[in-house]
């Protein structure tokens, strides 16, 4: 358990490193963007229709499609990322046992 406890907090700091080197690096192309929060929407749906949609998820594609509607090309690719794993991690807990 104490790893999988180090993995939660070292994830979300992991995600803004390479948000920051996105957003000070090369600039991200727009097909590159929107392809990520296809990506990430496509993830989304799936964890929705399975039942293991996490409200994190969901906020997270919301902040990238803004981000997209609005040029951040960077963000909204951070944000997908984020909405991506979220989703991921809600369809891998519904293999987790149940507590009693």
């Amino acid at each position: 358990m104490r790893g999988f406890k180090r993995w939660m907090l070292v994830t979300p700091i992991a995600l803004s490193v390479i948000g920051i080197a996105v957003a000070n690096g090369n600039p991200v192309a727009a097909d590159e963007a929107e392809a990520a929060v296809a990506d990430a929407q496509a993830l989304v749906k799936q964890a929705e229709a399975e039942r293991a949609l996490w409200t994190s998820a969901e906020d997270a594609l919301r902040k990238a499609r803004r981000a997209l509607q609005e040029g951040d090309r960077a963000m909204a690719v951070e944000q997908a990322r984020i909405a991506r794993k979220q989703a991921e991690l809600g369809i891998a807990q519904k293999s987790y046992p149940l507590f009693r």
